[in-house]
């Protein structure tokens, strides 16, 4: 499997709440996600793990467990990876981590997500990541496929992130890309002081963070 990064394309949905709303920053560089972390960096990359392996329900990190609508989450691959296991013909499929520790950044890399050129099975190639948070907020992401890269996201918050959903791209063929996660990051503890809205230029989206208002759900 290819490892470069590749670019994602995020939208954040309008902010729906007060101007008081709590801040999330984005990123999708590795680099710069870590160096807005402050304190340590629990990593699981789930080499640990036999393949076949049942996570569902599993703490995979503290107080981080997965599920998906799709079946059981095992472990897939040589690499490794977090993959769900079921039918591939729900409109809706996604995988899904709760976190039961108040952590204000996470990462994770979105596997083998891909439009293949030329085959109309797989057109449609436009996910949804979707961020909650323990304040009653959500952000929402659309996360655009490539050529089956590792697309990397992160997010430093300063209210506590109670769980991620990614919901799988559906495919024109009535089928769901076969996508996985992996590396998936936590960190207790962000900068006291985070980017303002609108602080950064969109230009730096690439390299750094676009600090984005969250719409109340």
């Amino acid at each position: 499997m290819q490892r470069p990064l590749i670019a994602a394309t995020l939208l954040a949905l309008a902010a729906l709440g007060t101007a008081q709303a709590a801040t999330v920053s984005v990123y999708n560089s590795l680099a710069a996600w870590q160096g807005a972390v402050s304190g340590s960096v629990q990593t699981q990359d789930f080499s640990g793990y036999a393949v076949g392996t049942d996570l569902t329900g599993v703490p995979v990190l503290p107080g981080v467990t997965l599920t998906s609508n799709l079946g059981p989450m095992e472990v897939f691959g040589a690499d490794h990876t977090a993959m769900a296991f079921g039918p591939r013909n729900l409109g809706n499929a996604y995988y899904e981590a709760q976190y039961a520790l108040p952590f204000l950044a996470t990462a994770l890399d979105i596997v083998a997500f891909e439009s293949i050129p030329g085959n109309g099975s797989t057109g449609v190639d436009q996910g949804l990541l979707s961020f909650m948070f323990s304040d009653g907020t959500s952000q929402d992401l659309a996360i655009s496929g490539g050529d089956g890269s590792p697309i990397f996201i992160g997010v430093v918050s300063d209210v506590a992130i109670t769980s991620l959903r990614w919901t799988e791209p559906h495919e024109a063929s009535g089928g769901n890309e076969e996508t996985s996660l992996d590396n998936l990051r936590v960190a207790m503890r962000a900068p006291t002081e985070l980017p303002l809205p609108g602080s950064l230029p969109l230009a730096m989206l690439a390299l750094g963070a676009v600090p984005l208002a969250r719409r109340r759900r």
